[in-house]
């Protein structure tokens, strides 16, 4: 296990970066939704680099933002000036000094893999995480990305401190404890305006076992129930496949029982699944090319999805239950939104999908061809979070790989009436560009949080002069 270095105050500077860096190189994201040509990329490994970085951008004038491997939908990262590349800053420690407060420090180029590693060989594991293992913590945190279930917050949640190179070069730390709750909150979920995220400590907990269970469930019995299977289980998500009359529901509740599976670390299981995602990628090239493939190629897809299991795992293994997917890329909308107490606008939301869709299919047009996926978590006190205030939050997402103008169009239709919704908000990583008057949604639906976190931002003086607001963040924040 590396030791990372201790904290320091202040990064020592330079007058130009003599870090490795590429001109005019064009970025495109992993879904390529979004491109971009920034003038410089540079390719940052340390704590020191990301500090001459930020000097080289205030004293020649140019904005700078972050990236990793690029796998938010939305143009969040993009810039055409200074693109910082962070994917090489990858460490990570486990801290157990406080055996009530067990902890894990990561860089913030370090993958949900990466972390995994450090904290399964010492038994412990994060409370919630996102199902890619390939994503890196930097972008989780700072888009306040979430898991499932019903008592769990986002990631950003998790953060006990975090450590960012401002506007003027300087590290600063930012602790539960030591900065004020209000602070904290908007530090947790910055999109990256505080600065450039060195690295984040987290809370961790003892490893446990889940009893996790997949079924096929006819829709309008899975939406009767779904209520009370919610709150009954740690974690309850659906899945719907276009067209289908079934739902995939996914459950998992704590267990004292004896791990009967472990697929992540079986060789046999890891090949099946990539094998299973490269057909599952030629079908769905065969579905964008062809859509009207769409109602003969769903079954198939959803036969032989994992939808149909009962095991008792890990609960790493149990979060992480799709491997590969990311090899096929494709799009993605979600929209959070706070749960009525008899689930009616869950309902609503689920059958505003159905109907759209249908709708499209009458036409003979399947601009939906991947999955609806619902997920439940608890809220969060980040400013900026979608899920922020009481009250649970349900978040609902499409994905699809159809073709862009077709996606684009269904999308942002089903985009504006989901967030018809009471308390309904985009997810900062996710697609939303193409949802009609999305700006002044954001600003009209957000707009208290978002004054108290330019407040606080003002207050710290991490950015001053909007170094870090790209032309996405812009219309939102500035």
């Amino acid at each position: 296990m590396d030791i990372i270095p201790p904290v320091q105050r202040r990064v020592s500077a330079a007058s130009a970066p003599s870090i490795h860096h590429d001109r005019q190189r064009v970025w495109k994201n992993w879904a390529k939704t979004v491109q971009c040509t920034p003038e410089y990329t540079f390719f940052a490994r340390t704590a020191d680099d990301l500090s001459q970085i930020v000097h080289f951008a205030r004293e020649t004038g140019r904005h700078l933002r972050a990236v990793a491997t690029g796998h938010s939908w939305s143009a969040i990262v993009a810039t055409d000036e200074i693109l910082v590349d962070i994917t090489a800053l990858n460490r990570v420690a486990l801290d157990l000094n406080d055996p009530a407060a067990p902890r894990v420090t990561m860089e913030c180029g370090a993958t949900v893999e990466e972390v995994n590693h450090v904290l399964e060989a010492a038994g412990y594991a994060l409370p919630c995480n996102v199902v890619l293992e390939s994503v890196r913590f930097g972008g989780l945190i700072a888009t306040g990305s979430h898991g499932s279930g019903w008592n769990n917050h986002t990631l950003s949640d998790l953060v006990h401190a975090i450590e960012i190179i401002d506007a003027s070069g300087t590290l600063r730390r930012f602790e539960t404890g030591i900065d004020s709750e209000e602070v904290m909150n908007a530090a947790r979920l910055h999109l990256g305006m505080f600065g450039l995220i060195y690295r984040m400590t987290l809370n961790v907990q003892p490893t446990w076992n889940v009893h996790a269970k997949d079924q096929r469930i006819p829709v309008q019995a899975a939406l009767e129930h779904l209520p009370e299977w919610v709150q009954q289980n740690d974690n309850l998500d659906l899945f719907w496949w276009p067209l289908s009359s079934k739902f995939w529901v996914k459950s998992w509740t704590r267990t004292d029982a004896p791990v009967t599976a472990r697929p992540r670390y079986s060789k046999v299981e890891r090949a099946r699944s990539h094998i299973e995602m490269l057909a599952y990628q030629q079908i769905l090239e065969l579905q964008r090319n062809v859509p009207r493939s769409t109602p003969l190629l769903s079954p198939v897809t959803f036969a032989f999805s994992p939808s149909k299991r009962d095991q008792v795992l890990p609960i790493v293994e149990a979060i992480h239950y799709r491997r590969g997917i990311e090899i096929t890329r494709m799009g993605c909308i979600e929209v959070a939104f706070k749960v009525d107490p008899d689930f009616a606008n869950v309902r609503e939301a689920i059958a505003m999908c159905f109907d759209i869709t249908n709708r499209y299919a009458a036409k003979r047009e399947y601009p939906m061809n991947v999955t609806l996926n619902v997920r439940f978590i608890h809220n969060s006190t980040a400013w900026l979070s979608p899920a922020y205030g009481e009250g649970h939050t349900c978040y609902i997402e499409v994905l699809s790989r159809a073709k862009d103008a077709e996606w684009q169009r269904y999308s942002g239709e089903l985009g504006r009436e989901w967030l018809s919704l009471r308390g309904g908000m985009i997810h900062w990583a996710k697609e939303y560009a193409q949802v009609p008057g999305i700006v002044a949604h954001i600003k009209q639906n957000m707009g208290a949080n978002i004054d108290r976190f330019n407040r606080i931002k003002a207050e710290l003086g991490v950015d001053p002069d909007h170094r870090f607001v790209n032309k996405t963040l812009k219309p939102i924040f500035t």
